[in-house]
């Protein structure tokens, strides 16, 4: 068969139809998007003013529009990228991550969908999909991707936190806390995930157990695990902002390295001054290393960016009490607890300070507001114990110190001690001996020889009394 010229001509031009016209760029200012998206936006805008067809360039424009949460825009050039380069899954995985960041969850929801035809293995995009079915009211559906997910994300804090949200919302409470709980034990600092544990046992009616995980929540508030999604890291790689300094910090603080942790944190205080979970984690790294001056001045920095906030103040208060500053310390956990009333562990401090003054009543009215928040706190337990030895109502005095022990912690030894000795003004020689002797073992394991020295006396006098006439 012979093809006239012609014919062929068209064919070719049948076959190759041109790329879809994205339309006029997006207009920008980039002078109000700051001064580091600015910098490294700028060279890329220039770059697609002279190929405005280029979907690779749009993409970069996206990325890092995306990284520095400016969504609405982000939106336009995924959208120019994924009309250029239709079969492309980061661009239409990116938009529905913008999507998704602007309330726009059906539009997103069906970007996600579209990412699943291309991919139906990528556990992100199944974890994205879920999320925005959630938010869209398709409980049962996110339930069954988020479940899918995990089969591949076994020990992903986000899959079991946006599990444990959808369980919730589908009354199946058991499953919640499972899932809820495995988040923040593998992201402790995960502060949603926390929220959301807290409004579980408040709806389950456990409400010391809601109280604490509030507290954890107030703690790490806007704190998130590290984004193990490659495609999302490569869009906050484009990023060193304050709350990323913030994170690396954390990261490093986790880790035990010291002077990194204490750098990326300066870093994220001097970005953003009014940070201030950077200013609470410096107070307790430069007290943690016997540097109060320093932890007093991030103290203060934060209260002159207008800071008020319980664990700022808790944190200044421990720090200003080790070395001595008993008034400043006062001050600071009273105002902790202005601010948070609750603060089992500032209440706790403060009845101490109180006892140290004498004032045994309001300690003891204070140590019982800490374990109402806290009933794990061993070490309200056992002062309000000593406290009802004090006023000789032994009864009450075991019954604190026996919940004192419970706590495995290098108090524990002190805390048995005590207890026996509540046991034999009680009269139960055999449980004080057994105590006296537990005490014994747990201060071995601490190297504890003064205390043991005291427990081989009170062994040897009760022996002494078996053994006497």
């Amino acid at each position: 068969m012979r093809w006239h010229l012609g014919v062929w001509v068209c064919v070719l031009a049948a076959c190759s139809a041109p790329a879809p016209d994205p339309g006029p760029l997006p207009l920008l200012d980039l002078a109000v998007l700051g001064p580091a998206l600015e910098d490294q936006l700028g060279p890329v805008m220039s770059s697609l003013r002279s190929s405005p067809s280029d979907p690779t360039l749009s993409g970069k424009a996206g990325m890092l529009l995306q990284a520095y949460g400016q969504h609405g825009l982000a939106v336009e050039f995924f959208k120019r990228a994924a009309l250029v380069d239709a079969g492309e899954f980061r661009w239409e995985y990116y938009l529905g991550v913008s999507l998704s960041a602007l309330g726009q969850h059906a539009e997103a929801e069906s970007r996600f969908r579209r990412c699943l035809e291309m991919d139906p293995g990528s556990v992100w995009a199944q974890q994205r999909l879920a999320g925005a079915l959630f938010e869209t009211g398709k409980v049962q559906e996110s339930l069954g991707i988020f479940r899918k997910a995990l089969l591949a994300g076994p020990e992903d804090p986000r899959i079991h936190y946006g599990l444990g949200r959808a369980a919730a919302a589908a009354d199946q409470a058991g499953e919640a806390l499972e899932h809820l709980l495995r988040a923040v034990e593998t992201a402790p600092t995960f502060g949603a995930a926390h929220y959301a544990l807290a409004l579980l046992y408040r709806d389950e009616g456990l409400e010391a157990d809601s109280r604490t995980h509030l507290d954890l929540f107030e703690r790490y508030r806007g704190e998130e695990p590290p984004e193990g999604d490659p495609l999302a890291a490569a869009v906050h790689s484009l990023r060193t902002s304050a709350t990323e300094y913030l994170q690396q910090g954390v990261e490093a603080m986790e880790a035990g390295r010291h002077d990194e942790a204490v750098r990326l944190h300066l870093k994220a205080a001097d970005e953003d001054p009014s940070l201030l979970q950077a200013r609470i984690n410096l107070v307790i790294l430069y007290g943690s290393n016997a540097q109060a001056d320093q932890a007093e001045k991030q103290y203060r920095l934060g209260l002159e960016a207008g800071a008020d906030s319980a664990e700022l103040h808790y944190n200044y208060g421990v720090i200003a009490y080790s070395t001595g500053k008993t008034a400043e310390a006062k001050q600071a956990f009273g105002k902790a607890l202005e601010v948070n009333p609750d603060h089992a562990s500032a209440n706790h401090n403060m009845g101490q300070m109180l006892e140290e003054e004498r004032r045994f009543d309001e300690a003891m009215t204070l140590y019982q507001r800490a374990l109402k928040n806290r009933p794990d706190h061993g070490l309200s337990h056992y002062k309000l114990g000593m406290l009802w030895m004090r006023r000789r109502n032994v009864p009450e005095a075991l019954r604190s110190l026996r919940e004192a022990i419970k706590e495995e912690s290098d108090r524990r030894p002190e805390f048995l001690f005590s207890l026996a000795g509540a046991e034999l003004v009680a009269g139960e020689r055999d449980a004080a001996i057994g105590h006296f002797r537990l005490a014994r073992e747990e201060a071995s394991r601490y190297n504890r020889q003064q205390l043991i020295s005291r427990i081989d006396q009170a062994l040897k006098s009760l022996e002494a009394l078996s053994s006497g006439p």
